[in-house]
Protein backbone atom coordinates (compact mmCIF):
# COMPACT_ATOMS: atom_id res chain seq x y z
CA UNK A 1 0.00 0.00 0.00
CA UNK A 2 1.32 3.44 -0.90
CA UNK A 3 1.74 6.32 1.58
CA UNK A 4 -1.54 7.92 2.54
CA UNK A 5 -2.11 11.57 3.49
CA UNK A 6 -4.61 11.18 6.31
CA UNK A 7 -7.19 13.88 6.92
CA UNK A 8 -6.69 15.77 10.17
CA UNK A 9 -9.61 15.79 12.60
CA UNK A 10 -11.19 19.21 13.19
CA UNK A 11 -10.25 21.27 16.23
CA UNK A 12 -11.89 20.64 19.62
CA UNK A 13 -14.78 23.08 19.12
CA UNK A 14 -15.60 21.67 15.66
CA UNK A 15 -15.45 18.12 17.05
CA UNK A 16 -17.81 19.11 19.84
CA UNK A 17 -20.14 20.71 17.30
CA UNK A 18 -20.15 17.58 15.11
CA UNK A 19 -20.88 15.47 18.17
CA UNK A 20 -24.08 17.47 18.76
CA UNK A 21 -25.45 17.09 15.24
CA UNK A 22 -28.50 14.89 14.83
CA UNK A 23 -27.24 13.19 11.65
CA UNK A 24 -24.45 10.64 11.69
CA UNK A 25 -21.19 12.25 10.57
CA UNK A 26 -17.99 10.47 9.58
CA UNK A 27 -14.66 11.61 8.20
CA UNK A 28 -12.93 8.90 6.15
CA UNK A 29 -9.33 8.55 4.98
CA UNK A 30 -8.95 7.07 1.51
CA UNK A 31 -6.53 4.11 1.53
CA UNK A 32 -4.91 3.41 -1.82
CA UNK A 33 -2.99 0.50 -3.23
CA UNK A 34 0.34 0.60 -5.02
CA UNK A 35 -1.41 1.44 -8.24
CA UNK A 36 -3.15 4.45 -6.66
CA UNK A 37 -6.60 2.92 -6.66
CA UNK A 38 -8.77 3.26 -3.57
CA UNK A 39 -8.94 -0.08 -1.79
CA UNK A 40 -10.62 0.91 1.47
CA UNK A 41 -11.71 3.79 3.73
CA UNK A 42 -10.70 4.25 7.36
CA UNK A 43 -12.90 6.07 9.88
CA UNK A 44 -10.92 9.07 11.12
CA UNK A 45 -13.79 10.63 13.07
CA UNK A 46 -17.30 9.49 13.94
CA UNK A 47 -19.85 11.27 16.10
CA UNK A 48 -22.16 9.44 18.55
CA UNK A 49 -24.99 9.45 16.01
CA UNK A 50 -22.78 7.57 13.52
CA UNK A 51 -21.71 5.00 16.10
CA UNK A 52 -25.34 4.44 17.08
CA UNK A 53 -26.45 4.19 13.45
CA UNK A 54 -23.73 1.67 12.58
CA UNK A 55 -24.28 -0.16 15.84
CA UNK A 56 -20.67 -0.07 17.02
CA UNK A 57 -19.37 1.79 20.08
CA UNK A 58 -16.12 3.03 18.53
CA UNK A 59 -15.59 3.49 14.81
CA UNK A 60 -12.47 5.67 14.78
CA UNK A 61 -9.57 3.66 13.36
CA UNK A 62 -11.76 0.93 11.81
CA UNK A 63 -12.00 0.24 8.08
CA UNK A 64 -15.10 0.19 5.96
CA UNK A 65 -14.30 -3.00 4.01
CA UNK A 66 -11.80 -4.64 6.29
CA UNK A 67 -14.08 -4.70 9.31
CA UNK A 68 -17.30 -5.26 7.34
CA UNK A 69 -19.45 -3.26 9.77
CA UNK A 70 -21.98 -1.84 7.30
CA UNK A 71 -24.68 -4.00 5.65
CA UNK A 72 -24.57 -1.91 2.47
CA UNK A 73 -20.78 -1.75 2.34
CA UNK A 74 -20.50 -2.05 -1.43
CA UNK A 75 -22.94 0.79 -2.12
CA UNK A 76 -21.42 2.97 0.61
CA UNK A 77 -17.89 2.27 -0.63
CA UNK A 78 -18.82 3.20 -4.19
CA UNK A 79 -20.50 6.42 -3.06
CA UNK A 80 -17.46 7.45 -1.00
CA UNK A 81 -15.13 6.76 -3.95
CA UNK A 82 -17.33 8.97 -6.11
CA UNK A 83 -17.30 11.68 -3.44
CA UNK A 84 -13.52 11.96 -3.77
CA UNK A 85 -14.17 13.82 -7.02
CA UNK A 86 -17.09 15.96 -5.90
CA UNK A 87 -20.22 16.17 -3.73
CA UNK A 88 -22.46 13.09 -3.77
CA UNK A 89 -26.00 12.55 -2.44
CA UNK A 90 -27.45 9.03 -2.56
CA UNK A 91 -30.00 6.80 -0.90
CA UNK A 92 -28.56 3.48 0.26
CA UNK A 93 -30.64 0.38 0.86
CA UNK A 94 -29.92 -1.74 3.93
CA UNK A 95 -30.21 -5.44 3.15
CA UNK A 96 -30.93 -8.29 5.53
CA UNK A 97 -29.75 -11.89 5.20
CA UNK A 98 -32.48 -12.59 2.69
CA UNK A 99 -31.30 -9.61 0.61
CA UNK A 100 -34.56 -7.82 1.41
CA UNK A 101 -34.43 -4.09 2.02
CA UNK A 102 -34.86 -3.50 5.76
CA UNK A 103 -34.07 0.20 5.85
CA UNK A 104 -32.65 3.19 3.99
CA UNK A 105 -29.91 5.73 4.60
CA UNK A 106 -29.44 9.08 2.98
CA UNK A 107 -25.77 9.76 2.23
CA UNK A 108 -24.31 13.22 1.60
CA UNK A 109 -20.55 13.20 1.02
CA UNK A 110 -17.96 15.74 -0.12
CA UNK A 111 -14.20 15.72 -0.71
CA UNK A 112 -12.10 16.36 2.40
CA UNK A 113 -8.31 16.74 2.51
CA UNK A 114 -7.01 13.18 2.27
CA UNK A 115 -10.44 11.62 2.10
CA UNK A 116 -14.17 12.25 2.40
CA UNK A 117 -16.57 13.85 4.89
CA UNK A 118 -19.96 12.12 4.90
CA UNK A 119 -23.33 12.54 6.58
CA UNK A 120 -25.72 9.59 7.02
CA UNK A 121 -29.39 9.95 7.92
CA UNK A 122 -31.69 7.07 8.81
CA UNK A 123 -34.70 7.06 6.44
CA UNK A 124 -36.07 3.63 7.17
CA UNK A 125 -39.03 2.79 9.40
CA UNK A 126 -37.45 -0.35 10.75
CA UNK A 127 -34.78 1.41 12.78
CA UNK A 128 -35.36 4.22 15.32
CA UNK A 129 -33.97 7.52 14.01
CA UNK A 130 -31.31 9.28 16.09
CA UNK A 131 -32.35 12.60 14.58
CA UNK A 132 -35.46 12.86 16.69
CA UNK A 133 -33.63 11.76 19.84
CA UNK A 134 -30.83 14.28 19.40
CA UNK A 135 -33.22 17.02 18.36
CA UNK A 136 -35.18 16.47 21.57
CA UNK A 137 -31.96 16.61 23.57
CA UNK A 138 -30.97 19.89 21.91
CA UNK A 139 -34.38 21.38 22.60
CA UNK A 140 -33.95 20.71 26.31
CA UNK A 141 -30.32 21.79 26.53
CA UNK A 142 -29.05 24.88 28.30
CA UNK A 143 -28.09 26.56 25.02
CA UNK A 144 -29.93 27.45 21.82
CA UNK A 145 -28.62 26.74 18.34
CA UNK A 146 -28.99 28.06 14.83
CA UNK A 147 -27.20 26.50 11.86
CA UNK A 148 -26.51 28.51 8.70
CA UNK A 149 -25.18 27.20 5.39
CA UNK A 150 -22.26 28.60 3.42
CA UNK A 151 -24.56 31.22 1.87
CA UNK A 152 -25.70 32.35 5.33
CA UNK A 153 -29.19 30.89 4.93
CA UNK A 154 -30.79 29.33 7.98
CA UNK A 155 -30.84 25.54 7.90
CA UNK A 156 -32.27 24.87 11.33
CA UNK A 157 -33.08 26.74 14.53
CA UNK A 158 -34.11 25.04 17.74
CA UNK A 159 -37.50 25.78 19.21
CA UNK A 160 -35.69 26.91 22.34
CA UNK A 161 -34.00 29.66 20.31
CA UNK A 162 -37.38 30.87 19.08
CA UNK A 163 -38.57 31.10 22.67
CA UNK A 164 -35.29 32.74 23.62
CA UNK A 165 -35.63 35.40 20.89
CA UNK A 166 -39.40 35.94 20.56
CA UNK A 167 -38.90 39.09 18.48
CA UNK A 168 -37.32 36.89 15.77
CA UNK A 169 -39.55 33.82 16.12
CA UNK A 170 -41.57 34.47 12.96
CA UNK A 171 -38.37 34.87 10.90
CA UNK A 172 -36.54 31.81 12.22
CA UNK A 173 -37.55 29.53 9.35
CA UNK A 174 -35.24 27.64 6.96
CA UNK A 175 -34.00 29.82 4.13
CA UNK A 176 -34.01 33.19 5.92
CA UNK A 177 -30.69 35.00 5.65
CA UNK A 178 -28.59 35.88 8.65
CA UNK A 179 -28.57 39.52 7.52
CA UNK A 180 -32.37 39.66 7.63
CA UNK A 181 -32.31 38.47 11.23
CA UNK A 182 -29.66 41.04 12.13
CA UNK A 183 -31.59 43.90 10.55
CA UNK A 184 -34.76 42.90 12.41
CA UNK A 185 -32.76 42.91 15.68
CA UNK A 186 -31.32 46.36 14.94
CA UNK A 187 -34.72 47.79 14.03
CA UNK A 188 -36.25 46.61 17.31
CA UNK A 189 -33.36 47.84 19.47
CA UNK A 190 -34.50 51.06 21.14
CA UNK A 191 -30.89 52.08 21.81
CA UNK A 192 -30.31 52.37 18.05
CA UNK A 193 -32.45 55.43 17.40
CA UNK A 194 -31.02 56.57 14.05
CA UNK A 195 -30.76 54.89 10.68
CA UNK A 196 -27.03 55.56 10.57
CA UNK A 197 -26.56 54.03 14.00
CA UNK A 198 -28.53 50.93 13.04
CA UNK A 199 -26.55 50.56 9.82
CA UNK A 200 -23.22 50.76 11.66
CA UNK A 201 -24.40 48.15 14.14
CA UNK A 202 -25.57 45.82 11.34
CA UNK A 203 -22.25 46.12 9.50
CA UNK A 204 -20.28 45.38 12.65
CA UNK A 205 -22.46 42.37 13.50
CA UNK A 206 -22.17 40.94 9.98
CA UNK A 207 -18.40 41.39 9.99
CA UNK A 208 -18.16 39.55 13.28
CA UNK A 209 -20.36 36.76 11.93
CA UNK A 210 -18.32 36.32 8.75
CA UNK A 211 -15.09 36.13 10.74
CA UNK A 212 -16.03 34.58 14.08
CA UNK A 213 -13.62 35.47 16.84
CA UNK A 214 -14.31 35.29 20.56
CA UNK A 215 -17.73 35.12 22.27
CA UNK A 216 -19.56 38.36 23.00
CA UNK A 217 -22.61 39.39 25.01
CA UNK A 218 -25.60 41.48 24.04
CA UNK A 219 -28.80 42.53 25.75
CA UNK A 220 -32.11 41.10 24.59
CA UNK A 221 -35.35 43.03 24.18
CA UNK A 222 -36.63 41.58 27.47
CA UNK A 223 -33.55 42.73 29.38
CA UNK A 224 -31.81 39.37 29.49
CA UNK A 225 -28.10 39.09 28.69
CA UNK A 226 -27.17 36.71 25.90
CA UNK A 227 -23.72 35.30 25.19
CA UNK A 228 -23.22 34.52 21.51
CA UNK A 229 -20.63 32.08 20.20
CA UNK A 230 -20.13 31.39 16.52
CA UNK A 231 -18.12 28.62 14.86
CA UNK A 232 -17.43 28.31 11.15
CA UNK A 233 -17.86 24.72 9.96
CA UNK A 234 -15.77 22.83 7.38
CA UNK A 235 -18.45 23.24 4.69
CA UNK A 236 -18.46 27.04 5.13
CA UNK A 237 -21.56 27.14 7.26
CA UNK A 238 -21.74 28.76 10.68
CA UNK A 239 -23.10 27.37 13.92
CA UNK A 240 -24.48 30.13 16.19
CA UNK A 241 -24.95 29.29 19.87
CA UNK A 242 -26.93 31.50 22.25
CA UNK A 243 -26.71 31.13 26.03
CA UNK A 244 -28.61 33.04 28.71
CA UNK A 245 -25.95 34.55 31.00
CA UNK A 246 -28.30 36.90 32.85
CA UNK A 247 -27.63 35.30 36.28
CA UNK A 248 -23.88 35.69 35.72
CA UNK A 249 -24.30 39.32 34.66
CA UNK A 250 -26.51 40.00 37.67
CA UNK A 251 -23.86 38.50 39.94
CA UNK A 252 -21.16 40.62 38.30
CA UNK A 253 -23.33 43.71 38.63
CA UNK A 254 -23.95 42.90 42.28
CA UNK A 255 -20.21 42.58 42.87
CA UNK A 256 -19.57 45.90 41.13
CA UNK A 257 -22.31 47.55 43.19
CA UNK A 258 -20.88 46.20 46.44
CA UNK A 259 -17.38 47.30 45.43
CA UNK A 260 -18.68 50.80 44.64
CA UNK A 261 -20.50 50.89 47.98
CA UNK A 262 -17.33 49.75 49.76
CA UNK A 263 -15.30 52.46 48.02
CA UNK A 264 -17.89 55.07 48.97
CA UNK A 265 -17.92 53.83 52.57
CA UNK A 266 -14.13 53.93 52.64
CA UNK A 267 -14.11 57.48 51.30
CA UNK A 268 -16.68 58.48 53.91
CA UNK A 269 -14.64 56.84 56.67
CA UNK A 270 -11.52 58.64 55.47
CA UNK A 271 -13.44 61.92 55.36
CA UNK A 272 -14.72 61.32 58.89
CA UNK A 273 -11.21 60.46 60.04
CA UNK A 274 -9.85 63.66 58.51
CA UNK A 275 -12.67 65.65 60.13
CA UNK A 276 -11.85 64.05 63.48
CA UNK A 277 -8.16 64.82 63.05
CA UNK A 278 -8.96 68.40 62.04
CA UNK A 279 -11.21 68.80 65.08
CA UNK A 280 -8.60 67.39 67.45
CA UNK A 281 -5.88 69.57 65.96
CA UNK A 282 -8.07 72.66 66.31
CA UNK A 283 -9.13 71.84 69.87
CA UNK A 284 -5.55 71.04 70.85
CA UNK A 285 -4.47 74.49 69.71
CA UNK A 286 -7.37 76.06 71.59
CA UNK A 287 -6.41 74.23 74.79
CA UNK A 288 -2.69 74.91 74.58
CA UNK A 289 -3.10 78.69 74.81
CA UNK A 290 -4.79 78.78 78.26
CA UNK A 291 -2.59 75.92 79.47
CA UNK A 292 0.54 77.86 78.63
CA UNK A 293 -0.87 80.76 80.64
CA UNK A 294 -1.55 78.43 83.60
CA UNK A 295 2.01 77.12 83.39
CA UNK A 296 3.43 80.61 83.18
CA UNK A 297 1.51 81.89 86.21
CA UNK A 298 2.33 78.77 88.23
CA UNK A 299 6.02 79.30 87.48
CA UNK A 300 5.71 82.92 88.68
CA UNK A 301 4.12 81.71 91.91
CA UNK A 302 6.79 79.05 92.39
CA UNK A 303 9.58 81.61 91.89
CA UNK A 304 7.83 84.16 94.18
CA UNK A 305 8.80 86.81 91.64
CA UNK A 306 6.50 89.42 93.24
CA UNK A 307 7.16 88.51 96.82
CA UNK A 308 6.81 85.65 99.30
CA UNK A 309 3.68 83.53 99.14
CA UNK A 310 3.72 83.02 102.84
CA UNK A 311 2.81 79.46 103.72
CA UNK A 312 4.95 76.70 102.18
CA UNK A 313 1.72 74.96 101.24
CA UNK A 314 1.05 77.70 98.66
CA UNK A 315 4.37 76.91 97.00
CA UNK A 316 3.48 73.21 97.02
CA UNK A 317 0.09 73.97 95.46
CA UNK A 318 1.77 76.10 92.78
CA UNK A 319 4.14 73.23 92.06
CA UNK A 320 1.19 70.81 91.77
CA UNK A 321 -0.57 73.20 89.39
CA UNK A 322 2.56 73.44 87.26
CA UNK A 323 3.14 69.66 87.17
CA UNK A 324 -0.49 68.92 86.30
CA UNK A 325 -0.53 71.59 83.60
CA UNK A 326 2.74 70.30 82.14
CA UNK A 327 1.36 66.76 82.09
CA UNK A 328 -1.86 67.90 80.40
CA UNK A 329 0.11 69.93 77.87
CA UNK A 330 2.24 66.88 77.03
CA UNK A 331 -0.93 64.84 76.40
CA UNK A 332 -2.35 67.58 74.20
CA UNK A 333 0.93 67.75 72.28
CA UNK A 334 0.71 64.00 71.60
CA UNK A 335 -2.88 64.32 70.37
CA UNK A 336 -1.94 67.29 68.21
CA UNK A 337 1.02 65.46 66.67
CA UNK A 338 -1.01 62.34 65.88
CA UNK A 339 -3.84 64.43 64.43
CA UNK A 340 -1.44 66.34 62.19
CA UNK A 341 0.15 63.10 60.98
CA UNK A 342 -3.20 61.44 60.22
CA UNK A 343 -4.47 64.59 58.50
CA UNK A 344 -1.32 64.70 56.36
CA UNK A 345 -0.33 68.06 57.80
CA UNK A 346 3.06 67.21 59.23
CA UNK A 347 5.55 68.00 56.46
CA UNK A 348 9.00 66.55 57.04
CA UNK A 349 12.27 68.30 56.30
CA UNK A 350 15.22 66.42 54.83
CA UNK A 351 18.11 67.34 57.13
CA UNK A 352 21.49 65.79 57.84
CA UNK A 353 20.68 64.32 61.25
CA UNK A 354 23.41 63.18 63.64
CA UNK A 355 21.86 60.18 65.41
CA UNK A 356 24.61 60.18 68.04
CA UNK A 357 23.94 63.78 69.05
CA UNK A 358 20.16 63.31 69.10
CA UNK A 359 20.46 60.18 71.23
CA UNK A 360 22.51 62.07 73.81
CA UNK A 361 19.96 64.90 73.82
CA UNK A 362 17.16 62.41 74.42
CA UNK A 363 19.06 60.80 77.29
CA UNK A 364 19.70 64.22 78.82
CA UNK A 365 15.98 65.06 78.65
CA UNK A 366 15.05 61.84 80.48
CA UNK A 367 18.04 61.45 82.81
CA UNK A 368 16.34 63.09 85.80
CA UNK A 369 13.20 61.00 85.39
CA UNK A 370 15.29 57.83 85.03
CA UNK A 371 17.40 58.69 88.08
CA UNK A 372 14.24 59.18 90.12
CA UNK A 373 13.20 55.60 89.25
CA UNK A 374 16.67 54.12 89.65
CA UNK A 375 16.99 53.28 85.93
CA UNK A 376 20.40 53.54 84.23
CA UNK A 377 20.54 55.16 80.76
CA UNK A 378 23.34 54.62 78.23
CA UNK A 379 24.20 54.80 74.52
CA UNK A 380 26.43 52.70 72.29
CA UNK A 381 26.79 54.30 68.86
CA UNK A 382 29.85 54.07 66.60
CA UNK A 383 31.55 57.33 65.73
CA UNK A 384 31.49 56.51 62.02
CA UNK A 385 27.73 55.88 61.84
CA UNK A 386 26.39 57.63 58.70
CA UNK A 387 24.20 60.67 59.07
CA UNK A 388 20.46 60.13 58.72
CA UNK A 389 18.59 62.05 56.02
CA UNK A 390 15.42 62.95 57.89
CA UNK A 391 13.48 65.46 59.93
CA UNK A 392 15.53 66.22 63.06
CA UNK A 393 12.52 67.13 65.20
CA UNK A 394 10.69 63.93 64.21
CA UNK A 395 13.73 61.72 64.86
CA UNK A 396 14.25 63.36 68.27
CA UNK A 397 10.59 62.78 69.11
CA UNK A 398 10.86 59.10 68.16
CA UNK A 399 13.88 58.64 70.43
CA UNK A 400 12.28 60.54 73.33
CA UNK A 401 9.02 58.58 73.05
CA UNK A 402 10.80 55.22 73.00
CA UNK A 403 13.15 56.14 75.86
CA UNK A 404 10.24 57.52 77.88
CA UNK A 405 8.40 54.19 77.50
CA UNK A 406 11.55 52.28 78.44
CA UNK A 407 12.01 54.31 81.64
CA UNK A 408 8.29 54.17 82.46
CA UNK A 409 8.08 50.35 82.36
CA UNK A 410 11.50 49.46 83.77
CA UNK A 411 11.73 48.84 87.53
CA UNK A 412 14.43 50.20 89.83
CA UNK A 413 17.84 48.75 89.08
CA UNK A 414 16.99 48.24 85.42
CA UNK A 415 18.64 49.61 82.30
CA UNK A 416 17.64 51.38 79.09
CA UNK A 417 20.09 51.71 76.19
CA UNK A 418 20.12 53.41 72.79
CA UNK A 419 22.20 51.64 70.12
CA UNK A 420 22.49 52.23 66.39
CA UNK A 421 24.30 50.59 63.49
CA UNK A 422 24.66 50.46 59.73
CA UNK A 423 22.40 47.64 58.50
CA UNK A 424 23.57 45.00 55.95
CA UNK A 425 21.51 46.66 53.22
CA UNK A 426 23.05 50.08 53.90
CA UNK A 427 20.17 51.44 55.96
CA UNK A 428 20.39 52.69 59.53
CA UNK A 429 18.97 50.75 62.49
CA UNK A 430 18.31 52.39 65.87
CA UNK A 431 17.29 50.31 68.88
CA UNK A 432 16.00 51.35 72.29
CA UNK A 433 16.21 48.33 74.61
CA UNK A 434 15.21 48.01 78.25
CA UNK A 435 15.14 45.38 80.97
CA UNK A 436 11.56 46.16 81.93
CA UNK A 437 8.39 44.16 82.38
CA UNK A 438 7.94 43.26 78.70
CA UNK A 439 4.81 43.19 76.54
CA UNK A 440 2.62 40.07 76.09
CA UNK A 441 2.67 38.75 72.53
CA UNK A 442 -1.11 39.15 72.29
CA UNK A 443 -0.76 42.88 73.05
CA UNK A 444 1.95 43.70 70.49
CA UNK A 445 -0.58 44.64 67.81
CA UNK A 446 -2.72 46.66 70.18
CA UNK A 447 0.00 48.90 71.63
CA UNK A 448 0.75 50.22 68.14
CA UNK A 449 -2.79 51.57 67.74
CA UNK A 450 -3.81 55.02 69.08
CA UNK A 451 -5.14 55.12 72.66
CA UNK A 452 -4.58 51.37 73.11
CA UNK A 453 -2.50 49.95 75.95
CA UNK A 454 -1.38 46.56 77.20
CA UNK A 455 -3.66 44.65 79.57
CA UNK A 456 -0.84 44.38 82.11
CA UNK A 457 -1.69 45.82 85.51
CA UNK A 458 1.38 48.08 85.42
CA UNK A 459 0.23 49.53 82.09
CA UNK A 460 -3.25 50.23 83.41
CA UNK A 461 -1.96 52.25 86.36
CA UNK A 462 0.80 54.06 84.45
CA UNK A 463 0.02 57.57 83.23
CA UNK A 464 -0.19 58.24 79.52
CA UNK A 465 -2.55 58.33 76.55
CA UNK A 466 -1.16 55.35 74.69
CA UNK A 467 -0.05 57.57 71.80
CA UNK A 468 3.72 57.29 72.13
CA UNK A 469 4.28 54.14 70.06
CA UNK A 470 1.62 54.97 67.42
CA UNK A 471 3.29 58.35 66.85
CA UNK A 472 6.70 56.68 66.52
CA UNK A 473 5.29 54.12 64.07
CA UNK A 474 3.75 56.78 61.85
CA UNK A 475 6.81 59.05 61.95
CA UNK A 476 9.22 56.30 60.94
CA UNK A 477 6.88 55.18 58.15
CA UNK A 478 6.78 58.78 56.87
CA UNK A 479 10.56 58.36 56.48
CA UNK A 480 10.05 55.15 54.49
CA UNK A 481 11.14 53.03 57.45
CA UNK A 482 9.51 50.69 59.93
CA UNK A 483 9.12 50.01 63.63
CA UNK A 484 9.68 46.51 65.02
CA UNK A 485 8.93 45.45 68.58
CA UNK A 486 10.80 42.58 70.24
CA UNK A 487 9.65 41.57 73.70
CA UNK A 488 9.63 38.86 76.33
CA UNK A 489 7.72 38.98 79.57
CA UNK A 490 9.95 39.57 82.58
CA UNK A 491 13.01 40.14 80.38
CA UNK A 492 12.39 43.38 78.57
CA UNK A 493 11.45 45.08 75.32
CA UNK A 494 13.41 46.37 72.35
CA UNK A 495 12.01 48.83 69.82
CA UNK A 496 13.95 48.88 66.55
CA UNK A 497 13.67 51.72 64.03
CA UNK A 498 14.93 50.80 60.56
CA UNK A 499 15.51 53.47 57.92
CA UNK A 500 16.06 52.61 54.22
CA UNK A 501 19.50 52.84 52.55
CA UNK A 502 18.41 55.97 50.66
CA UNK A 503 18.48 57.84 54.00
CA UNK A 504 22.10 56.97 54.88
CA UNK A 505 24.58 59.83 54.27
CA UNK A 506 28.34 59.18 54.56
CA UNK A 507 29.85 61.53 57.15
CA UNK A 508 32.79 62.42 54.92
CA UNK A 509 30.44 63.78 52.24
CA UNK A 510 27.63 65.40 54.24
CA UNK A 511 28.11 67.68 57.27
CA UNK A 512 25.69 67.25 60.21
CA UNK A 513 23.39 70.02 61.39
CA UNK A 514 25.35 72.61 63.42
CA UNK A 515 23.26 72.24 66.58
CA UNK A 516 22.61 69.18 66.92
CA UNK A 517 30.00 54.01 66.74
CA UNK A 518 28.62 50.87 65.26
CA UNK A 519 26.18 49.82 67.90
CA UNK A 520 25.67 46.37 69.24
CA UNK A 521 22.03 45.62 68.50
CA UNK A 522 22.30 42.34 70.36
CA UNK A 523 20.47 42.39 73.66
CA UNK A 524 22.07 41.63 77.02
CA UNK A 525 23.07 38.01 77.54
CA UNK A 526 20.23 35.73 78.51
CA UNK A 527 17.52 37.78 76.69
CA UNK A 528 15.13 35.59 74.65
CA UNK A 529 12.40 37.57 73.00
CA UNK A 530 9.19 37.00 71.18
CA UNK A 531 9.20 39.29 68.15
CA UNK A 532 6.49 41.21 66.36
CA UNK A 533 6.70 43.36 63.25
CA UNK A 534 4.67 46.55 63.01
CA UNK A 535 2.76 46.10 59.73
CA UNK A 536 5.94 46.08 57.65
CA UNK A 537 7.84 43.37 55.80
CA UNK A 538 10.73 41.56 57.45
CA UNK A 539 14.31 42.71 56.92
CA UNK A 540 17.64 41.72 58.44
CA UNK A 541 17.33 43.38 61.83
CA UNK A 542 19.49 41.59 64.40
CA UNK A 543 17.19 39.78 66.81
CA UNK A 544 17.75 39.53 70.51
CA UNK A 545 18.12 36.16 72.06
CA UNK A 546 20.31 33.63 73.75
Amino acid sequence: MSNVVLPQPPDDLSTATIALLADAVGIFAALRGDDGAVIDFEWRLANPAAETLIGHGRLTGRRLRGDDLVPCCAELFAALVAALDGPVTRTLDLQGKGQAVVGRWRLSASPFPGGVCATLADLGPDRPSMAETLATALEHGAESFALFDADDRLIHATGRLKRFLPELADLLVPGVTFEALVRRTAWMDGALSTEAGRERWVEARLANHRHPDKPFTMRGQDGRWIMVREQRLPDGGVLVIHADVTPIKQTEEGIRTREAEARAARREAERASRAKSDFLAHMSHELRTPLNAVLGFSELLMSEAFGPLGSARYRAYANDIHDSGAHLLALIDDILDLSRIEAGRMPLSDENVDVTALSRQALTMLREKAAGKGVTLSTDIAADLPLLLGDQRAVRQMLVNLLSNAVKFTPAGGRAMVTASLMPDGGIGIMVADTGTGIPIDDLDRVLEPFERSDLAIARVTEGTGLGLPIVKRLVELHGGRLELLSEMGVGTSAVLTFPPSRSLPRNLYPPLPHSHRPNLAQPAGRQNASHKADVPKTDVPKTGG
